[in-house]
Order: C-alpha cells, then structure tokens, then sequence
C-alpha cells in the first residue's frame, strides 16, 4: 500500500497545483464582483452627496437673499 501512494506522490503533486490554482482564481473572480458593488454604493453615495450640496447651495442662497432684504429694510 505504501509503494502504491509512493509511486502515486509526484502525480498527486502535480494535480494539486492546477486544482489550487482553480479554486484561487474562483475566489480572485468573486472579488471582482464585490468590487463592482462597492464602485455601484460609491456612485449612489456620491450622487447623494452631489444632490445634497446643490440643496445647500440653494439654501445658503435663499439666506443670503433674506439677510440683504432685512439689511436693507432697516432691520438686523
């Protein structure tokens, strides 16, 4: 028996680094993917954040309209 998986060794060897490598680039693919998804979240999240400061923007203007018709009006 032990001839038998003596003799079998480099073989087993030699079929075990193609087979590793199979399962590595599986797992290298599915990173790929969460990469992907992670870009997806950061272009919503960034979209957010555009439509946020556009807001603020909008915002900061209306108040700064405000202020000058009170500074004018005589008021403070």
């Amino acid at each position: 028996m032990l001839q038998i998986i003596a003799s079998l060794a480099p073989y087993l060897l030699n079929l075990v680094c193609p087979l590793m490598m199979i399962f590595m680039m599986r797992g290298m693919h599915g990173g790929h993917n969460m990469k992907s998804q992670d870009m997806i979240r950061q272009d919503e999240e960034i979209a957010q954040l555009k439509a946020q400061n556009e807001q603020m923007v909008k915002d900061l203007a209306e108040l700064k309209v405000k202020r000058n018709v009170n500074f004018q009006g005589g008021e403070r």
